[in-house]
């Protein structure tokens, strides 16, 4: 079997994999919409994307989700799900937005809107993107954040890839409680992110 290549979101996410799946062909992406902008790609390798999302409903922090779908302003988009079984995954519907979702109300919002699962800020351009040069992907993500409380007011710190650092200090500043288990949540699914790196890359 052709090894896959694993498209990643640059930072922490693709540091959590590289460690993971040293010898894998991982490809850096923008955070945000710019994760479409893709280069040239092995054309006989499966795709794999390797990321964090947050949770919509019930879902927890640790768990990994392979999507069967995904939905944006860009449209609807099927997603490879043959990895779900290999990884013990739950197949779920995620959905796109360009900023950090991190009140409990907009989760449910999203969830009614799309019918989703869980949330992420590249699915549906990297769908498109691939979409556009005959190709689809699984999508293979770990949940960071649930539907049980509210996260530090990120919304506009972190917006479609861009990062406000100072933002993201006032936000923490403001709600150290909050902040602190969203940290503690983040690197708990990193590790996870890891360990399924590492899973997909060996096959």
């Amino acid at each position: 079997m052709t090894p896959p290549t694993l498209l990643v979101p640059r930072g922490a996410e693709a540091a959590a994999v590289r460690r993971a799946a040293s010898r894998a062909e991982l490809v850096e992406i923008a955070p945000g919409s710019r994760g479409g902008e893709l280069p040239s790609l092995s054309a006989d390798a499966p795709i794999v994307v390797l990321g964090l999302c947050g949770a919509l409903g019930a879902l927890r922090v640790g768990d990994v989700v392979v999507y069967r779908s995904v939905t944006g302003e860009r449209g609807t988009f099927a997603c490879e799900t043959a990895l779900a079984s290999a990884l013990g995954a739950r197949l779920v519907a995620g959905c796109t937005t360009d900023h950090v979702v991190t009140t409990r109300r907009e989760r449910a919002a999203l969830a009614e809107r799309y019918r989703a699962d869980v949330v992420d800020m590249e699915g549906t351009h990297l769908a498109a993107a691939l979409a556009a040069r005959g190709r689809t992907a699984a999508m293979v993500r770990v949940v960071s954040d649930d539907a049980t409380r509210d996260l530090p007011a990120l919304e506009r710190a972190i917006v479609d890839g861009r990062v406000d650092g100072l933002r993201i200090a006032l936000a923490f500043a403001r709600a150290p409680r909050a902040a602190y288990s969203f940290v503690r949540d983040v690197r708990r699914a990193l590790a996870a992110l890891e360990s399924v790196a590492r899973a997909v890359a060996q096959g």
